[in-house]
């Protein structure tokens, strides 16, 4: 996680790069996030994801991240992408017309997500529980498979864009075909704070 550290020093914070998440990460990304939110006008909610996009190359690789806001705190950040894997932006599919691998556009989206569990996670899509789009969205259609996101083509809808689980590994690769993933060892740290049927919005900087 030296990336968050990283991405926070270049915002005019002094953190140590060492990769270790302690308490002056988080403080420093909570009042970072905090100050993202009102100059932006967003709506500041006690519980939340924030998704953290660390820049426009699609490289197979979780290095992107996500704040996890548990009574107005930033609680943990964990590794995550926000971006296609590599199969799918090698393989893009045509929607409306449109040729080209969802990419979430950054922007705050209300009440665009609901968590799903169950206490039978092998019944659940991808056997763990995740947060379902129930509203349209923006996004890219990236069909020139460069590496690069494509931000001339945007759509709006419901594109299955979901929050879930990525596996083991550490590439995406098929993990997500525009979905905002986590590698399964963090994802339980995300998960354990909502309850079923939660509604959330889709916070994603970038």
């Amino acid at each position: 996680m030296k990336s968050v550290q990283t991405f926070l020093n270049q915002r005019g914070y002094n953190l140590k790069v060492d990769g270790v998440i302690g308490q002056k990460t988080l403080d420093a990304a909570n009042e970072w996030v905090q100050n993202y939110f009102s100059v932006k006008r967003w709506i500041w909610t006690p519980k939340s994801l924030v998704f953290v996009r660390t820049d426009d190359k699609l490289t197979n690789t979780f290095d992107d991240f996500l704040l996890v806001i548990v009574n107005e705190r930033v609680v943990s950040i964990v590794p995550c992408s926000t971006t296609a894997g590599k199969f799918y932006v090698q393989n893009p599919i045509t929607h409306g017309g449109v040729t080209g691998t969802a990419i979430a556009i950054p922007a705050q989206y209300l009440w665009s997500h609901q968590f799903v569990t169950s206490s039978n996670w092998k019944s659940l899509w991808l056997g763990m529980p995740y947060f379902k789009q129930i509203k349209a969205i923006d996004i890219y259609r990236d069909g020139n498979k460069d590496g690069v996101i494509d931000k001339t083509k945007t759509q709006n809808g419901l594109f299955g864009i979901n929050f879930h689980r990525a596996g083991a590994g550490s590439i995406v690769d098929r993990w997500s075909a525009g979905c905002q993933v986590v590698p399964d060892a963090y994802w339980k740290e995300v998960i354990k704070h909502f309850t079923s049927g939660e509604l959330i919005h889709f916070n994603l900087i970038g």
